[in-house]
């Protein structure tokens, strides 16, 4: 079954603006082959080391044995910091991953589906104009 005549191209012209931003949407192919985004912390000058991960999890925490000799307190007051900095690190580098979507090709994209929806648009008000005046001769005719 085919679809309604589209005289004027809207339909294809809508088409085009939702394939665009549907490949805008798509991951790369560089993104599949990257790592997920990785986020590492110290404290303690490097003697505390924390690797987090998506979304928001511990995956390590090292402790070299010195750090042992401290009080509780002083020992959860390092480790706190090495993954507060760990999970800054991360979102730092989830949004930098998240961002690389080239913005600048689905701007020319639109731009040129913009200028092919106004020729269409400028051929649809002349063949419009052309039948209104077609009608007005008939009429007059009679």
């Amino acid at each position: 079954m085919t679809g309604p005549i589209d005289p004027s191209g809207l339909g294809g012209t809508l088409a085009d603006v939702v394939a665009a931003l549907g490949r805008a949407q798509e991951p790369s192919g560089d993104q599949d082959e990257q790592e997920p985004p990785v986020g590492t912390g110290e404290a303690a000058e490097g003697r505390v080391r924390v690797r987090a991960a998506l979304p928001g999890r511990i995956e390590n925490l090292e402790l070299e044995p010195s750090m042992l000799r401290l009080s509780a307190e002083e020992l959860a007051r390092e480790i706190e910091s090495a993954v507060n900095a760990a999970l800054a690190d991360l979102q730092g580098r989830a949004v930098a991953t998240a961002g690389t979507a080239d913005l600048g090709v689905l701007t020319d994209q639109l731009k040129d589906i913009q200028f092919n929806a106004e020729r269409q648009f400028a051929k649809m008000t002349a063949s419009l104009v052309e039948a209104q005046e077609q009608l007005t001769r008939r009429a007059g005719e009679r």
